[in-house]
């Protein structure tokens, strides 16, 4: 039998989120154009892998897309590796960063300005984009949203992990994701599902209430959820796990012993304040924070846009804290 109260939700749901970017009220334009002179350093397939993958664009020295065949799909990503990049110096940390439904990777690159922190930090950034529905809408299969429910993204990600582990010099403890909305429940699934994912953050997005996860490792986890998102509910729904509820279930998984809640500075003047809640003293040293914005709606966090934190840098010095150095 139908279960005419899910189809509801679910279409409220999608009604919503298409009428909202990745970006809330944030107009920004998706158009790279390619750049002569100079060579990409990567990409191709200079050690064999799972993906035949092919160079689409140069986009500048640093930057190129690409594109593979892969489980019945024409899947591509953005590729962007800091300065005097060199797979055969070092092993570099690997962050994917995932857009939300009906949004696409040039768009979350633009916005979340990671190409910038991973020239400073050292290390690649890739863009992944989801596939496109027959209603010509982007998005993931996180068992939420039956027109992706063909897709198996999770493959498709261990097959690129393997690939940029292979032809990047890529080191296991030295994967990460993140992403917007959608993008960020597919995070949430990859660290379900995923073992070699080291640390996943997640910005307005949870885990889908239909979805039982089962994670093979344990994992650290970094969440920011505005109180008024009216698209992906802070404090849940039946088709979505509150902000809480994914905290706490991250926390209960790694046995968490000690919790903590800070209140940030109320650095945009608005008069009200953030907050972080802390899960820590948990098996193998991982951690999980949860970052609560009073009334803000779905939108990437930007100290430029008048929040009172950056979730990119945020999340890169989450993800960076999670890193075993040598």
């Amino acid at each position: 039998m139908i279960d005419l109260n899910k189809l509801l939700t679910l279409f409220i749901f999608l009604f919503f989120i298409s009428c909202e970017s990745d970006i809330g009220s944030e107009t920004i334009s998706d158009n790279d154009s390619e750049q002569s002179g100079g060579t990409f350093v990567g990409g191709g397939n200079s050690t064999p892998s799972e993906l035949s993958v092919e160079l689409i664009t140069k986009i500048n020295d640093q930057t190129a897309s690409f594109s593979s065949p892969f489980g019945g799909y024409n899947r591509s990503f953005i590729v962007h590796v800091p300065p005097n990049f060199d797979p055969n110096i070092s092993s570099l940390p690997l962050v994917f960063i995932l857009h939300g439904y009906t949004s696409t990777a040039p768009i979350i690159r633009n916005y979340s300005n990671f190409d910038s922190i991973a020239d400073q930090e050292n290390f690649i950034v890739v863009y992944v984009q989801g596939t496109t529905d027959n209603f010509s809408n982007t998005g993931w299969n996180v068992d939420l949203l039956p027109s992706f429910s063909t897709v198996d993204d999770v493959a498709f990600f261990r097959a690129l992990i393997s690939y940029f582990k292979s032809n990047y010099n890529i080191a296991d403890d030295k994967i990460f994701s993140a992403g917007m909305s959608l993008g960020g429940f597919m995070s949430y699934r990859l660290a379900c599902e995923v073992e070699e994912i080291n640390s996943i953050g997640s910005v307005t997005g949870s885990m889908s209430g239909y979805y039982s996860c089962s994670p093979p490792n344990k994992k650290s986890i970094i969440h920011f959820h505005g109180t008024a998102d009216t698209v992906v509910p802070y404090n849940g729904s039946d088709w979505t796990r509150s902000a809480i509820s994914a905290h706490n279930f991250w926390s209960d998984f790694s046995n968490c012993e000690n919790f903590s809640e800070i209140i940030l500075p109320d650095l945009n003047s608005d008069g009200t304040s953030s907050s972080v809640k802390i899960s820590s003293d948990c098996d193998d040293n991982v951690i999980v924070r949860l970052y609560t914005l009073p009334d803000e709606g779905h939108t990437w966090f930007k100290r430029e846009w008048g929040h009172d934190l950056s979730s990119s840098i945020a999340i890169w010095n989450f993800f960076k804290s999670q890193i075993n150095e040598d």
